[in-house]
Formats: C-alpha cells, structure tokens, sequence
C-alpha cells in the first residue's frame, strides 16, 4: 500500500475516533498546541501554512475560552497575516455566539478593517467584494461564516 493511502487511513481512524470521543478531540488539540517544535522553522514557512487554506477551519470554534487558552473570537496560534484584519475568526463566532454576535462585532469595524478581514479568511474567492459598502460587506461575512460553519460541522463533526 502506498505511504498516502496508509496516510489517509491513518487520519480516516483518527477523524472517525475524535468523532466519537469528544474528550479525544480536546486531548489532540491539546496536544497540538503543546507542541514545542525543536526546529527552526522560517517565518516564511509558518505564515505560509497559516495563511493555507486547508490550515483555516478552525475546530475550536465550540470550546470555551479556558478550553483553548484565548478569546472565542481570536486566532490562538497567530496574528493576522494581513495588514489591519482584526483578530477575529468569523466562522468560529458564528458558531460559538450566533449571527447576532457575528453582526455586532462587524458593523463595529470600518471598511478597510471589514475588506482586511474578507482578505485574511479568504472570504472572496470569486471577487465580488471590492465595490461592497460597509453594509453588504457585513452581510457578505455573515453569510460566508455561516456557510462554512455548516460546513466545518460536516468536516469536523465530533
């Protein structure tokens, strides 16, 4: 059998066990995010990975602040790669506090943070944003944090 396909089976039994397991779930991010790395790894290299978008959903979303040792609406591991976008995950918010949480935390942010932010979460694949006004950039947020909260609970439901 080939090393990727042993790979994907690998990660197929871990995913269906943390599925199962909820504690088994805390326990891998946990250990996770102890990991201290005896490489020097470049900056280049962990902003490149962070700003992946495999590296985006973020499956602490539903933990509490205690649980993941930061704010709900903060990025544990990083700062924003992207000049001026607020620490702010917006899937991870809508799926810990709802829309109306999600809501009141953009329309307190100017255009230039709300564009920053689309920027950082790759939240415009298909360009439709640039001649957004504050308004629709705010609606456009929502609607992609819900859609990939729906999404992230089919991926990562466990």
């Amino acid at each position: 059998m080939s090393l990727n396909k042993t790979l994907d089976r690998l990660f197929d039994e871990i995913r269906r066990e943390a599925k199962r397991s909820p504690d088994f779930a805390d326990r891998l991010d946990a250990v996770l995010r102890l990991h201290d790395s005896r490489r020097d790894v470049a900056d280049e290299v962990m902003e490149d990975v962070a700003a992946s978008p495999k590296a985006k959903p973020s499956k602490t979303a539903g933990l509490s602040p205690a649980a993941t040792g930061s704010a709900a609406t903060t990025s544990p591991a990083r700062t924003p790669a992207v000049q001026g976008a607020p620490a702010l995950n917006p899937a991870g918010l809508y799926k810990k506090e709802g829309e109306d949480a999600l809501t009141a935390a953009l329309v307190a942010l100017d255009a230039v943070a709300l564009h920053a932010l689309v920027t950082e979460h790759n939240l415009d694949p298909a360009d439709e944003t640039p001649g957004m006004d504050e308004a629709e950039l705010v609606a456009h947020i929502v609607a992609q944090a819900k859609r990939r909260a729906e999404r992230d609970d089919k991926m990562f439901d466990y």
